[in-house]
Order: structure tokens, then sequence, then C-alpha cells
């Protein structure tokens, strides 16, 4: 199976704290896979190329990951994520690509990401700035019966744990916004 794992440069979107090497072996100090909390499970998150579209806005560069033969992986399967999770204790990342808005293009046109991950991608894409994607999604994905849906997601997404700091990430999420918005006030004449 081949793996990716989107991150800024060599430190990762979820905790800037840690500095990935690059062709090396990254061994996680913290790996407990049987942990019921996810913050205590440790270890490295990555996808695959037909699932990473989900957390892209975890990173501008995307990386082949490579698992070395005697590391240990989970399949992360939570309800909460769309399947395609996994951890590992040890990753080689190789191959690093600046993600632009073609690549996220090809990466939305091989999901297989299930329809109800689609609003929480919109908003990713969104914020990274990848014009062409996030009104592909909008043409493909929303509808007279998941706009409210879309709508709930997008706004759980700008407005995370109340920070607000994703809604004025750039000009496109308000351009999206407002597309949301005139497809909900169209659908409700």
């Amino acid at each position: 199976m081949k793996y990716v794992k989107v991150m800024f440069n060599d430190k990762s979107g979820a905790s800037s704290s840690f500095k990935y090497k690059i062709n090396e072996v990254n061994i996680a100090t913290n790996w407990n896979p049987k942990a019921d909390n996810p913050r205590d499970f440790g270890g490295y998150n990555f996808s695959t190329p037909e699932k990473i579209i989900r957390w892209i806005h975890r990173g501008d560069t995307i990386y082949d990951v490579i698992i070395p033969k005697d590391a240990e992986v989970v399949d992360v399967i939570e309800s909460a994520t769309p399947h395609g999770v996994f951890r590992s204790n040890k990753i080689i990342l190789t191959n690093p690509r600046k993600v632009n808005d073609d690549i996220a293009i090809e990466l939305y046109k091989k999901t297989t990401i299930p329809d109800d991950a689609f609003p929480k991608t919109l908003a990713a894409v969104s914020v990274m700035g990848y014009e062409k994607t996030a009104k592909q999604i909008i043409k493909d994905k929303i509808n007279k019966n998941n706009i409210d849906i879309f709508l709930e997601e997008w706004n759980d997404f700008m407005y995370h744990n109340g920070k607000n700091d994703r809604i004025n990430a750039n000009k496109l999420v308000g351009e999206i916004n407002s597309i949301l918005l005139k497809i909900k006030k169209s659908i409700d004449n």
C-alpha cells in the first residue's frame, strides 16, 4: 500500500514542535497503540493518496511515506474521521512535493473518502487556497439535501474551538462562505 503525509516543510500541521528528518528513519518517542485517547496514542499519522485530501490543511508539502520493516502500523478507524488514517512508531519521509491547486484537484479526483467527509474537505482546501478544488467540490457534492450539513461542518471547521482563526484565512474562504450562503438562500426561497 502507498502512504503519504502532508506537512509544512519538515513540521507537522498537527504539532509544529517536532521537526521531521527527511530520507531518514523518524522514531516516535511516544508510542502506545493500545491507548483509548488518540492524544495518548503517539506515533506518526499518515494516510493514502486516496484519503489525504481530507487532511490537506495539515501542510503545503506532500511526502511519500516508507514504513521500515521493523515498524508497527495501526489502521486508525475513528467515527470522527474518514477511514484512511494510519499511525506508526517509525516512518521515513521521501520525495517532497509542494502542493498547489493542480495537485489538490488530482488528489480530489482520485479520492475515496466517504460523502460525509466532503464538508470538512471543502473547508480544508479553501483554507489552503485551492480554488479550483473547492469549486469542483461545490459543483460535484452540494445539493439541496446536504447544504445544511455543509454549512454546519464548514462553520465547525472555520470556528474550531471558538478560535475563529480560519474564517479569515484568505480571500477564498470568504468567497466560498458567500457561495455556500447563496446556495442555502436559493434553496430556501
